[in-house]
């Protein structure tokens, strides 16, 4: 998406387009000299160390102005007078996602969820640019699953699951690019009916097997008739069958094999 309004005011296209526009990096900025001359009283010395740990990054302010990202664990000396300190681990994080009610491509509403890998690969974006990187992800990602959720039927997520954990995952990507974080991977967790429909869904699928049951069971019943009919002909006695002797064997066969109740034998009394 691109902005093409010249306006020198903010129009509606640089309101709505806000993310278009590249993020800028904040620089990093001298130690200030009123820090410095601050910090020769020998009080100020008492805090001008810190330590990290590891997989922990940390960036250093001196009266709001950022003059240090510090990458290696062990202690650290600073100049002290006007030291704020934020840390952040680059340790992998795993977020789950809470339930949530989506419509599939077909209006039928499901119960999703997902789990969600990731780490922090560059501390000063994700410092500077975001305010809580767990809340960031997890809102993106709730965003991410809801869009491809809605562009599939429920047979869909089933069936093809990897390929949309991939899609999902480069979305993801995309979205968190600017907090300077790496996606391991989004899985989808939980996928069910709503509960509304999904005793009705269930007797659908239940009809379904039965119908594919029942296709298997005739497949199998005509080829038995057809095999008990080619051995009476052609057998040691060789029978002669009429086309009514063989629609009877033949009806008779597929009765008995079709059926879903044991066969009751009658007898014809004269």
């Amino acid at each position: 998406m691109q902005c093409h309004s010249q306006s020198v005011w903010p129009t509606k296209c640089h309101l709505a387009c806000h993310t278009c526009l590249p993020q800028e990096t904040v620089p990093l900025q001298p130690v200030p000299f009123w820090s410095k001359c601050i910090s020769l009283f020998p009080l100020c010395w008492f805090r001008a160390c810190y330590t990290l740990e590891p997989r922990e990054e940390a960036a250093v302010f001196h009266y709001g102005n950022l003059t240090d990202v510090q990458h290696e664990p062990g202690i650290h000396f600073v100049v002290p007078a006007g030291l704020r300190i934020r840390r952040i681990s680059t340790k992998q994080i795993t977020t789950s996602l809470p339930d949530c009610k989506i419509t599939d491509k077909t209006g039928n509403p499901i119960i999703c969820s997902a789990v969600v890998n990731f780490r922090v690969v560059d501390a000063k974006q994700a410092i500077m640019n975001i305010e809580n990187v767990g809340i960031f992800t997890k809102t993106n990602a709730t965003a991410v699953l809801k869009q491809v959720v809605s562009q599939h039927t429920y047979d869909e997520l089933k069936a093809e699951a990897a390929e949309l954990n991939a899609r999902m995952r480069s979305a993801l990507q995309q979205r968190t690019r600017i907090a300077g974080l790496n996606i391991g991977s989004m899985e989808i967790n939980e996928l069910n009916y709503a509960p509304e429909i999904a005793s009705g869904m269930l007797k659908k699928q239940q009809a379904q097997a039965l119908i594919e049951a029942r296709h298997v069971i005739v497949a199998g019943a005509t080829q038995i008739a057809k095999a008990a009919i080619k051995q009476l002909e052609q057998g040691e006695q060789g029978l002669s069958l009429s086309v009514s002797d063989k629609a009877k064997i033949v009806t008779n066969l597929l009765t008995v094999t079709c059926s879903d109740r044991d066969a009751v034998p009658t007898l014809s009394t004269f």
